[in-house]
Protein backbone atom coordinates (compact mmCIF):
# COMPACT_ATOMS: atom_id res chain seq x y z
CA UNK A 1 0.00 0.00 0.00
CA UNK A 2 1.37 3.35 -1.03
CA UNK A 3 1.59 6.28 1.40
CA UNK A 4 0.77 9.64 -0.12
CA UNK A 5 1.40 13.19 1.06
CA UNK A 6 -2.19 14.03 1.99
CA UNK A 7 -1.35 16.88 4.32
CA UNK A 8 1.28 19.59 4.52
CA UNK A 9 1.46 19.99 8.30
CA UNK A 10 5.21 19.32 8.42
CA UNK A 11 5.82 21.88 5.67
CA UNK A 12 3.87 24.61 7.49
CA UNK A 13 5.49 23.86 10.84
CA UNK A 14 8.87 24.46 9.17
CA UNK A 15 7.66 27.62 7.39
CA UNK A 16 6.38 29.04 10.68
CA UNK A 17 9.54 28.04 12.58
CA UNK A 18 7.59 25.76 14.92
CA UNK A 19 8.30 22.23 16.05
CA UNK A 20 6.21 19.10 16.43
CA UNK A 21 6.36 19.43 20.21
CA UNK A 22 4.91 22.95 20.02
CA UNK A 23 1.91 21.63 18.10
CA UNK A 24 1.56 18.63 20.43
CA UNK A 25 1.45 20.90 23.48
CA UNK A 26 -1.08 23.24 21.82
CA UNK A 27 -3.28 20.32 20.72
CA UNK A 28 -2.83 18.47 24.04
CA UNK A 29 -1.87 15.28 22.21
CA UNK A 30 1.09 12.94 22.38
CA UNK A 31 4.06 14.11 20.27
CA UNK A 32 3.89 10.77 18.44
CA UNK A 33 0.43 11.73 17.20
CA UNK A 34 1.84 14.90 15.64
CA UNK A 35 4.72 12.89 14.21
CA UNK A 36 2.22 10.56 12.53
CA UNK A 37 0.45 13.53 10.95
CA UNK A 38 3.74 15.05 9.79
CA UNK A 39 4.86 11.77 8.21
CA UNK A 40 1.40 11.20 6.67
CA UNK A 41 1.02 7.90 8.50
CA UNK A 42 -2.20 9.16 10.13
CA UNK A 43 -4.48 12.00 9.17
CA UNK A 44 -6.19 14.39 11.60
CA UNK A 45 -9.97 14.57 11.64
CA UNK A 46 -11.57 17.72 10.24
CA UNK A 47 -12.15 19.49 13.59
CA UNK A 48 -8.53 18.76 14.51
CA UNK A 49 -7.34 20.08 11.15
CA UNK A 50 -9.11 23.38 11.84
CA UNK A 51 -7.48 23.64 15.27
CA UNK A 52 -4.07 22.93 13.69
CA UNK A 53 -4.76 25.67 11.14
CA UNK A 54 -5.47 28.11 14.00
CA UNK A 55 -2.13 27.24 15.59
CA UNK A 56 -0.28 27.68 12.30
CA UNK A 57 -2.31 30.78 11.34
CA UNK A 58 -3.25 29.38 7.93
CA UNK A 59 -6.48 28.26 6.30
CA UNK A 60 -7.35 24.62 6.93
CA UNK A 61 -7.47 24.00 3.18
CA UNK A 62 -3.86 25.13 2.87
CA UNK A 63 -2.85 22.16 5.03
CA UNK A 64 -4.20 19.70 2.47
CA UNK A 65 -2.33 18.59 -0.60
CA UNK A 66 -4.16 19.28 -3.85
CA UNK A 67 -5.27 16.13 -5.64
CA UNK A 68 -3.09 16.94 -8.65
CA UNK A 69 -0.06 17.26 -6.34
CA UNK A 70 -0.44 13.96 -4.48
CA UNK A 71 2.82 12.05 -4.62
CA UNK A 72 4.35 9.01 -3.03
CA UNK A 73 6.35 9.64 0.10
CA UNK A 74 10.00 8.88 -0.33
CA UNK A 75 11.67 6.23 1.79
CA UNK A 76 15.37 6.02 2.52
CA UNK A 77 17.14 2.72 2.13
CA UNK A 78 20.87 2.03 1.94
CA UNK A 79 21.61 5.77 1.86
CA UNK A 80 19.59 6.10 -1.37
CA UNK A 81 16.22 7.78 -1.62
CA UNK A 82 13.69 5.70 -3.47
CA UNK A 83 10.00 6.35 -3.93
CA UNK A 84 7.54 3.66 -2.98
CA UNK A 85 6.17 3.70 -6.54
CA UNK A 86 9.57 2.93 -8.05
CA UNK A 87 10.01 0.07 -5.57
CA UNK A 88 6.69 -1.40 -6.74
CA UNK A 89 7.83 -1.16 -10.36
CA UNK A 90 11.04 -3.00 -9.51
CA UNK A 91 9.08 -5.78 -7.82
CA UNK A 92 6.76 -6.17 -10.81
CA UNK A 93 9.73 -6.66 -13.11
CA UNK A 94 11.02 -9.62 -11.07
Amino acid sequence: MSRLTYNRIKEFLAKKGKKNIDLALYMKVDPQTVSGWCRNINQPEYPTLFKISDFLEVEAGDLLTLKKDLRDLEIKKDKKTTSIASKKKQLKRK
